[in-house]
């Protein structure tokens, strides 16, 4: 590994242009350069950017050997404190990181991912996924929903954000009013929080389905098709015999049918636990009181 100072004025461009931040403040980024990637890091955050090289290897080949693609550019990944204000359409106390594929960029906020020792590798293998998916399918346009719903499964987090429990997407639906047709998730994803939280869920849910019902490869026919120029709806038909619509009707109907009373009581078995636990603690504490009353009393009387 190759490590070398880089002054601001170097990067000021690169920094505009691909992070969105507001204002930069003047400092020094470190490069540290090894055969398969270059990370950017502030000079007190090398630790981190060693932590991300040493790692990068078995990311990428996991990510290669999903696709059947070998990654075609050098990416760079930008090691930074904390999300900005401003990135995308994900809210900050969501945001852990995302990538720029056109410029085989990927910014993660560092600090997001220590609360679990794998949230660093799996958002590195997810922000990895859309690099490559972008490097190969560039004549079409790529659905969002598509997108992030291929990084999540193979990445097994929630894309740019970071939750604590993986979002049921039945109960986000019931939250907001009932499920976001895929074609308002073709460009963009919704800004407000529980709407966000559920396009990434049904996007996850969608692409496991198709796994579920045509296999693995129906994702790579779909993936290999886009690559060729075929639009992403026509893909998906040909790679399944059905549209996208019909599918989406299929999958929402598998959904309503295991979303029964149990399965709904099994969603909020935490709250519930945490109701009955609380219940008790007042019982408890309001026996206790009866309790030393009585005894009180029982007291008073023997002394009169």
């Amino acid at each position: 590994m190759k490590r070398t100072a880089i002054p601001l004025c170097s990067i000021l461009i690169f920094c505009v242009q691909f992070l969105f931040f507001g204002q930069i403040k003047a400092q020094v980024l470190e490069s540290l350069k090894t055969k398969e990637l270059i990370v950017l890091y502030p000079s007190q955050m090398e630790g981190a950017a060693r932590e991300i090289a040493s790692m990068f290897p078995l990311v990428k080949q996991q990510v290669e050997n999903f696709f059947g693609w070998s990654l075609i550019n050098r990416p760079t990944v930008l090691v930074a404190r904390r999300a900005r204000i401003g990135i995308r359409d994900v809210k900050e106390d969501l945001v852990v990181g995302y990538a720029v594929p056109k410029r085989h960029l990927i910014v993660i906020y560092y600090s997001k991912t220590k609360a679990n020792p794998k949230n660093l590798m799996v958002t590195l293998k997810h922000e990895l996924c859309h690099l490559i998916v972008h490097e190969y399918v560039a004549g079409v346009s790529i659905p969002r929903w598509f997108d992030e719903g291929v990084s999540q499964v193979l990445s097994g987090v929630a894309g740019e954000v970071l939750v604590g429990r993986e979002p049921n997407v039945s109960v986000l639906s019931r939250q907001v009013g009932g499920y976001i047709s895929f074609r308002f998730l073709r460009e963009t994803f919704p800004s407000e929080r529980r709407r966000l939280l559920l396009a990434y869920a049904q996007s996850r849910e969608f692409i496991r389905y198709l796994i579920d019902e045509f296999g693995k490869d129906a994702i790579l026919r779909i993936l290999n098709g886009m690559k060729s120029g075929i639009p992403a709806e026509e893909a998906i038909r040909q790679a399944t015999g059905l549209t996208l619509q019909e599918l989406e009707v299929k999958w929402r109907r598998r959904l309503e049918k295991g979303d029964t009373w149990l399965a709904r009581l099994s969603y909020y078995l935490y709250e519930i636990l945490f109701g009955i636990g609380a219940l008790l603690c007042a019982y408890t504490f309001v026996r206790q009181i009866r309790v030393r009353r009585e005894s009180r009393r029982q007291d008073e009387a023997e002394e009169e």
